[in-house]
């Protein structure tokens, strides 16, 4: 996905990632892969260790002062804790470019709170990604405020594109979508090394269980993508009636393992209630 990052007017923009813990590493690893070009990235940090860090393995411009670095910038990535939002809006929102757009990834912070603290002019958007950007396969979901400009919700939707795919979803939709989407490669990884770990009771060495383990769910994932039956049509072309693979499933089944993942995913997030 090597398309540019545009600003309103047509010029090419400067992204400022304002942080950066894993995730926003992750967006900025994958941006750059996709073409993101690093002289217009700037990224900070308290630590300047940290930064310098960054600068020296992905060529990024890198400071600790949020304001400068929002200056420079027509999107913000502002990649803060929840805790962190309010403090760092009010050091940045009088040194805002006017048709910037500031993208906040903290959980739970709403737009309205964003929109408030942000001078006329200035887009606010949330988005919810994944660590799989850093890979090039992420998963980001994206909500423009309605102080968002069409160009605006593009521009920011054309830079979290660059590492993976992007939806667009309603504001209240992110708790609800989540743990499928940021959350779901911490509950792929713990079923990768439970059979990583099943090779190594069979005698099959870790690093070789790891290759097979990696090819089979790459191989899965694109053939899941390329076919539009159902989960279950599919699984059941694995599984022929008395083989091994359906008694396998049985006692995945016997240990209530497809239970076990519907109740850690499929909760109802605090103050929403099951239909």
């Amino acid at each position: 996905m090597n398309r540019s990052v545009d600003s309103v007017g047509g010029a090419r923009e400067k992204v400022a990632f304002l942080g950066a813990g894993a995730v926003s590493e992750a967006l900025v690893g994958g941006a750059l892969a996709g073409g993101l070009d690093p002289g217009a990235v700037w990224v900070t940090a308290r630590s300047r260790d940290h930064v310098d860090a960054l600068s020296a393995s992905h060529g990024v411009r890198v400071t600790t002062d949020n304001a400068a670095a929002a200056s420079e910038a027509g999107i913000v990535v502002l990649a803060v804790p929840a805790a962190g939002v309010a403090q760092v809006l009010d050091e940045i929102a009088g040194r805002l470019r006017d048709g910037a757009v500031v993208v906040s990834l903290a959980d739970g912070v709403p737009l309205t709170e964003l929109e408030e603290r942000l001078p006329e002019g200035v887009g606010a958007a949330r988005a919810m990604p994944s660590l799989t950007a850093r890979a090039g396969e992420g998963l980001t979901l994206l909500t423009p405020g309605a102080s968002c400009s069409a160009a605006q919700a593009d521009a920011a939707a054309g830079l979290f594109a660059r590492s993976g795919k992007v939806v667009r979803v309603p504001e209240d939709q992110h708790a609800v979508l989540g743990p499928l989407s940021s959350g779901g490669p911490a509950y792929v990884l713990y079923l990768a090394e439970a059979m990583i770990e099943a090779g190594a009771v069979r005698g099959v060495p870790r690093d070789l269980a790891r290759e097979l383990v990696t090819q089979v769910l790459t191989g899965t994932a694109a053939w899941l993508r390329a076919d539009s039956r159902e989960v279950a049509t599919l699984r059941e072309k694995v599984c022929a009636p008395g083989g091994a693979g359906i008694r396998r499933i049985a006692a995945l089944d016997r240990h209530a393992v497809r239970a076990a993942v519907v109740s850690a995913l499929g909760d109802a997030p605090p103050g929403l209630s099951p239909e």
